[in-house]
């Protein structure tokens, strides 16, 4: 209780901090030069990353009344950073924000500001189901670069064939025949990185769990209309007990991070990798031959009462814009962010494999993108730490990794996943 007291006092003073910032950089520079800064996680070199850059270098060629300053902090960092720099209203110029529960206690604060007077410039071309992961309250507070695909298993096919499969397994059951059999051929059969705690929570989880209890149980628990010790709901934790029972994962999958895990199926040292569309790229850029690399879905379970097509998806990155900034630069914020989110950002994203919010043709796209493309055309599932309370993805995140070790089990995990719900 008192952990909790102290949480919600951080919360109220972080949404009071923000309530009260006020603009404290709103000048032009001495040339009359408008600077906006944008703070972004983009420090891996990805194709991704460099389609943001290369949009920003254009727009500051294209208009040099205005200059897009780039400040890149690495992921696991930035979110921190981006809390308590808004705690202290010290945010910049624009921001790069996730969809839902992240983005959700920046709204509140009045932080962020409304994009509704330029969204004629995107609504016949981003679908509105695609759309609301930005919106609160009918009001829109960023635009989605592309959609992000949490749960696709990429694998090697020469591997799955010297186990035995010319395809990959559809079901949970013969997923697990085939991780017996490449554990008896001595290789690793899914290579994990679960350092940063959240790969089991949203890569997994989302979908493993959408399968056996449906889309609306999360936002019914989260309303109070369900329980998160629902039996369908333990059962989904209980396939991370089992996998790392039967030894599916690197032994290090807890001091790995999510790109070194990556790099591990890329040197052929794992038979399959568990990631979202954002490692498409990563993963046909780097390795040897991209014929020999095959994606699937999360495959079926027998008991799951959920649509067993689904993927768990939510809107990928966007750009917010400080709301304490002058007249004069929120009219150059919404310049840029026209600019930004245009065709030529979408063309050059679908090059590169990334999934895009609107419709792109691109000749030669390889087989692994056009079928990621096509599972997100079955519905997406929600992401659990795009929807969850912050507290209670923490709970997630750290419960997963511990039963990874023995040392909880799936009921207690979801006993402590309800406890911190109902406390809030």
């Amino acid at each position: 209780m008192k952990k909790k007291i102290s949480w919600l006092l951080f919360s109220v003073i972080f949404v009071l901090f923000l309530a009260g910032c006020s603009g404290n950089s709103n000048e032009a520079s001495g040339s009359g030069v408008i600077e906006l800064t944008v703070w972004n996680d983009w420090t891996e070199e990805r194709p991704e990353n460099t389609a943001y850059k290369n949009m920003i270098k254009q727009f500051n060629k294209e208009h040099e009344d205005i200059q897009v300053i780039s400040e890149s902090i690495p992921h696991d960092q930035y979110e921190t950073k981006l809390r308590t720099q808004a705690a202290g209203k010290q945010l910049p110029d624009m921001f790069r924000v996730w969809p839902g529960a992240r983005l959700k206690p920046l709204v509140e604060g009045n932080a962020v500001l409304s994009l509704n007077p330029i969204m004629d410039n995107w609504r016949d071309k981003i679908p509105e189901g695609i759309l609301k992961d930005y919106a609160f309250n009918e009001e829109q507070y960023a635009i989605p670069a592309n959609i992000s695909e949490t749960s696709l298993i990429f694998y090697n096919k020469d591997i799955i064939q010297q186990a035995g499969y010319n395809e990959f397994p559809s079901s949970y059951e013969g997923l697990k025949k085939l991780i017996a059999e490449v554990n008896n051929m001595g290789t690793t059969p899914i290579s994990l990185g679960n350092k940063a705690v959240w790969p089991l929570q949203s890569v997994y989880i989302s979908t493993i769990a959408d399968r056996f209890t449906g889309s609306e149980f999360l936002p019914n628990t989260l309303e109070g209309e369900g329980t998160f010790e629902n039996g369908q709901f333990i059962k989904a934790l209980t396939v991370i007990q089992e996998l790392s029972e039967m030894d599916a994962f690197n032994v290090d999958m807890n001091t790995l991070d999510e790109a070194q895990s990556r790099n591990e199926f890329i040197a052929g040292n794992a038979a399959m990798h568990f990631a979202g569309s954002w490692a498409i790229g990563p993963i046909l850029d780097n390795v040897e031959n991209t014929d020999n690399i095959g994606v699937a879905p999360f495959p079926s379970f027998a008991e799951g009462e959920g649509n067993q097509n689904k993927i768990a998806g939510v809107a990928g990155g966007g750009i917010a814009v400080n709301s304490s900034l002058s007249e004069e630069k929120q009219q150059a914020a919404f310049k840029f962010l026209k600019f930004f989110y245009g065709n030529q950002l979408y063309q050059e994203l679908a090059k590169a494999n990334i999934i895009v919010p609107v419709e792109v043709e691109v000749d030669g796209a390889p087989e692994v993108y056009k079928k990621a493309n096509s599972f997100a055309q079955n519905g997406l599932a929600p992401v659990y730490d795009a929807t969850l309370p912050p507290n209670v993805t923490d709970v997630i995140n750290n419960g997963l990794q511990s039963i990874t070790l023995g040392e909880k089990t799936p009921e207690e995990l979801a006993a402590d996943m309800q406890e911190e719900l109902e406390n809030e």
